[in-house]
């Protein structure tokens, strides 16, 4: 006797899961969080992950609409890469990629660049950074709360 199939099943499928997701290393995680948490009426939405391959998603908002997103990958020797995905206007965003390391394409669209955090990351250029982003998505009333 044939067995039935379960193609076609909407039975969910229990996630696989071999190891915990990797880590944000907590000392930047808590230095973004400031940075975005200081921003006029800034919510934090986080994304548990699911995957070993990446993080937790931390997901800084204005108004449900992100302009910051932190995660962090594994390098080749296991140890955590952070990375912050921000909004940038097209003339800035070429200018950082022109740049290099650290900076990034992020996907998403092609007002995203990405930035590594590393130990030797400039925090000053990340607050600029953080504080356009929330430019680019934020209300002019709430932007106007900046200057």
């Amino acid at each position: 006797m044939r067995q039935p199939s379960d193609r076609g099943s909407s039975a969910p499928r229990p996630a696989a899961r071999a190891s915990a997701p990797v880590e944000i290393p907590q000392d930047i995680e808590e230095r973004v969080r400031t940075l975005c948490l200081a921003l006029p009426e800034v919510t934090v939405r986080v994304d548990e992950s699911r995957i070993k391959a990446r993080s937790t998603a931390h997901s800084f908002e204005i108004r449900r609409r992100s302009f910051c997103l932190l995660v962090a990958t594994e390098d080749p020797t296991g140890k955590p890469l952070a990375r912050l995905v921000l909004r940038a206007d097209p003339d800035d965003r070429e200018a950082l990629l022109s740049v290099g390391h650290p900076y990034f394409a992020a996907r998403g669209g092609d007002d995203r660049i990405g930035v590594l955090l590393t130990d030797d990351t400039d925090w000053k250029e990340i607050c600029e950074l953080v504080t356009e982003s929330y430019r680019v998505l934020a209300p002019k009333k709430l932007v106007e709360l900046l200057d």
